[in-house]
């Protein structure tokens, strides 16, 4: 028997061994299945919860932060995966509700689990569409692994809004900012991060990134500072910093989607090779995406794309 799945057999002891003890207490604390995929004894722990609850990933996430143990949801760049460390990966099938559409303002909202083609059957018949992509793939997995927005233009992604939960524990929901705002910060942290979030924006090389014909950068820090649409204002807006994060900044839970209308084509996506790293090269982008990285997960708890 696997060292790592003794503990589900003795419900009223707990391990002395800290990965053992780690899968012990979130079995304990999270309503969803919790399983040890530890490949052999004495290995880097691997485990597994598929997320019954929002809840669950509040307890996961303070047990990662307590153990030092990644916290890797769908999305994620295996790659960006150590393997001398431990990994819990979230499997979010459970979170697939579609949980309001208004069908006349063209704007819906998702649980992460959602399937692309679970929402493409309920836009069948409307006058509204969404993005291409894998039926069975995750909405949030969309979102978290799809680069190539252009610059200044993350609202072309559709994404409006996310329930994130923060890498020190706060839930918040990241929206626009301005006239466009439905919702408050809520938690001090946050308030911080989006405060510190803003003075990296104000960088020189954000200008001149905005300048190129595609975004040279990880993350988008250009959601801060975007292009106004056609006859509208700037609106910046903190969610889009989730786009094409592979799951290194937040988790997300929930996202409000704005649909784009079924006579309209899609947008263009443009991604652009990145320098290899091991040149010691360090360019602006690399720069920023370390402080973006910093200024969201300084802990660690989630993994790092960045060097």
């Amino acid at each position: 028997m696997k060292p790592g799945r003794r503990a589900f057999f003795l419900p009223r002891m707990l391990s002395d061994s800290p990965w053992p003890a780690f899968c012990q207490r979130l079995a304990r604390m999270a309503r969803g299945q919790v399983s040890d995929e530890t490949p052999q004894a004495g290995a880097p722990g691997r485990a597994r919860l598929v997320v019954a609850r929002e809840e669950d990933v509040y307890h996961a996430a303070a047990l990662c932060r307590e153990f030092g143990v990644l916290l890797v949801q769908p999305g994620a760049r295996e790659a960006a995966l150590p393997a001398e460390r431990g990994w819990l990966r979230l499997d979010t099938s459970q979170l697939a509700a579609i949980e309001a559409f208004d069908e006349r303002s063209g704007t819906i909202v998702v649980q992460a689990g959602c399937p692309m083609g679970a929402l493409r059957e309920r836009l069948a018949g409307t006058p509204w569409r969404w993005h291409a992509g894998a039926d069975l793939e995750p909405v949030g997995a969309w979102l978290l692994r799809t680069r190539g927005w252009l610059p200044g233009r993350c609202r072309d992604s559709g994404l409006e809004a996310a329930q994130v939960l923060l890498a020190d524990g706060a839930f918040e929901q990241l929206g626009p900012f301005g006239a466009e705002s439905t919702q408050p910060l809520r938690s001090t942290s946050a308030s911080r991060l989006v405060s510190d979030l803003f003075q990296l924006a104000s960088d020189s090389a954000v200008a001149a990134m905005l300048e190129l014909p595609v975004w040279p950068a990880g993350y988008r820090i250009d959601a801060l500072v975007p292009r106004a649409a056609t006859g509208g204002e700037p609106v910046p807006n903190p969610a889009h910093f989730l786009l094409g994060s592979e799951g290194t900044l937040a988790w997300a839970g929930r996202f409000r989607l704005r649909l784009r209308d079924a006579g309209e084509a899609p947008p263009v996506l443009s991604v652009q090779e990145r320098e290899d790293r091991a040149s010691g090269r360090e360019t602006p982008a690399d720069r920023l995406d370390a402080m973006v990285k910093a200024t969201f997960d300084a802990g660690g708890v989630f993994p790092s794309s960045v060097v």
